[in-house]
């Protein structure tokens, strides 16, 4: 089993890359980090798209490839002016089937006291054609800058965090399991039909 995390993060060196760096000790199984900035240096462009020269495309192949392998997904997403990055919306644009029918876990990362809103954003926006599965369990890590910049944890909401995290990312391994099965089933039919309601 693999998960993969990505970082929804195009910043250089950014709170959101030390969270997954976090997340990554907590998972029991193979893994992966990307960040979005790796999967998808370019913004959607749709003109660009349909004239992608043949090394943008093998790089989208060579993508898709490591993200097919996963069977589930951490996003480490942070809120921007109250929303999800564009880059991050847009590997849901990018990228489709590659986490179709796959569970996801959303950890949200603020410098504040903010963070709901990119939940319910990928929540409401980005299951539809991509038919992936966020778990009810989430994670919001609220003054990122203030917790896990330590082996250990140094306050009462770096544990809280940390507790928060680890019992999350064992519900999204359960699910990861239980979802193997379901992809396996046959009864999923992407051909006939290829994006949501």
């Amino acid at each position: 089993m693999l998960i993969s995390i990505v970082v929804g993060s195009s910043r250089h060196n950014s709170q959101s890359a030390k969270v997954a760096q976090y997340l990554s000790t907590l998972v029991r199984v193979k893994q992966s980090i990307h960040s979005v900035k790796e999967l998808l240096p370019k913004l959607w462009d749709n003109e660009a798209f349909h004239s992608l020269k043949d090394q943008d495309i093998a790089q989208s192949e060579v993508f898709s490839e490591e993200l097919n392998k996963a069977d589930a997904f951490i996003f480490v997403i942070p809120e921007w002016h109250g929303m999800v990055p564009p880059a991050m919306k847009n590997l849901f644009v990018a990228f489709g089937k590659e986490f179709s029918h796959k569970p996801a876990l959303l950890v949200s990362v603020s410098s504040g006291l903010g963070g709901a809103y990119p939940i319910a954003e990928l929540r409401m926006s980005s299951y539809k054609n991509s038919r992936i599965c966020y778990i009810p369990d989430h994670a919001i890590v609220r003054q990122v800058e203030q917790v896990l910049n330590t082996p250990e944890s140094e306050n009462e909401n770096d544990t809280r965090i940390r507790d928060r995290l680890g019992y999350s990312v064992k519900v999204l391994e359960e699910y990861a399991k239980a979802f193997q099965s379901i992809r396996q089933s046959g009864v999923i039919d992407l051909a006939a039909y290829p994006t949501g309601m």
